[in-house]
């Protein structure tokens, strides 16, 4: 059982939250032959593992080690022009399916929902649940900021999509790049905390730009409205959850997993639409939008 937060239910009501969607989301997916969506950890490491001399030991260690930005600009360097095949093969060949948990996400329609991920599962659940109204934009498109004042549900693709793997963000150089070339993108996400709850789902806690911007946000208004990350029961000690909450303005939100299918993730996605529509039937009634 989930204790979501009472303020965070009435602003996904209210549509004053942008959802953010990480690696875990697409964990849900199946494909071809029962297959999932590999991890980050795990796809670089079967990069690793099928370089054509062999693994490569300081790649290893680097991915055993949490430097997943520089294990892929190696792997991405050894591999060239062939990377992209091997993205779309691991992450757009087995044609996973969406699941109750994305269409579940869908139905929360929180109007903005910022996803790391570059394929396009939660974009099909997002068109399947609301009839192709969807716009999507990726962090380089022009117009992109067209999210804060827009009237339209949203889904930006923060690292870029599958579509134009050339223009995905990897590697710490990309990130920053990206900082200066996409600078209207984070401009407009800046706005958006200051305007917004931002809840975090199946996300990490290592992107770099993500904690940039929230590092620098919590210092400049450092007493504003938290801001919300679900993750399993037992899976950060207290030092981390006081420091995210401290450096970052994240408050924690566990949920038990249950299984290593984290089937207690879609527990706690379908508890928390189901107080949500509650939240909205009373909203209706006492029309106190």
């Amino acid at each position: 059982m989930v204790d979501w937060p009472k303020d965070l239910v009435r602003d996904i009501a209210r549509r004053r939250c942008v959802i953010v969607i990480g690696s875990g989301v697409s964990g849900q997916a199946i494909g071809t032959n029962g297959t999932k969506p590999p991890t980050w950890h795990k796809f670089l490491t079967d990069c690793n593992d099928q370089l054509p001399k062999g693994p490569q030991k300081h790649i290893k260690n680097a991915i055993d080690e949490g430097d997943l930005l520089n294990a892929c600009e190696w792997l991405q360097n050894q591999y060239q022009h062939s990377w992209t095949e091997k993205l779309r093969d691991a992450f757009s060949a087995p044609k996973f399916v969406p699941t109750d948990v994305h269409k579940s996400i869908a139905r929360l329609d929180t109007r903005i929902l910022f996803s790391l991920n570059f394929e396009d599962i939660l974009d099909r659940a997002l068109q399947e649940v609301h009839g192709g109204t969807c716009v999507t934009k990726r962090y380089y498109d022009e117009g992109v900021s067209e999210f804060l004042r827009g009237t339209n549900r949203y889904l930006v693709k923060v690292h870029g999509s599958l579509d134009e793997t050339e223009k995905i963000i990897f590697t710490q150089k990309q990130y920053a790049e990206a900082r200066i070339k996409a600078a209207a993108f984070y401009n407009a996400f800046d706005s958006a905390l200051m305007t917004h709850t931002f809840l975090f789902l199946g996300a990490g806690t290592r992107d770099p730009d993500i904690n940039l911007v929230l590092e620098n946000q919590n210092f400049t208004y450092s007493r504003s409205h938290p801001h919300y990350f679900l993750a399993p029961i037992c899976s950060m000690h207290q030092d981390l959850k006081k420091s995210l909450r401290g450096n970052r303005n994240l408050e924690v939100v566990e949920y038990d997993k249950i299984d290593c299918n984290y089937s207690g993730f879609v527990q706690a996605i379908a508890t928390l639409l189901e107080q949500v529509d509650a939240e909205r039937e009373g909203l209706a009634k006492s029309l106190e939008w």
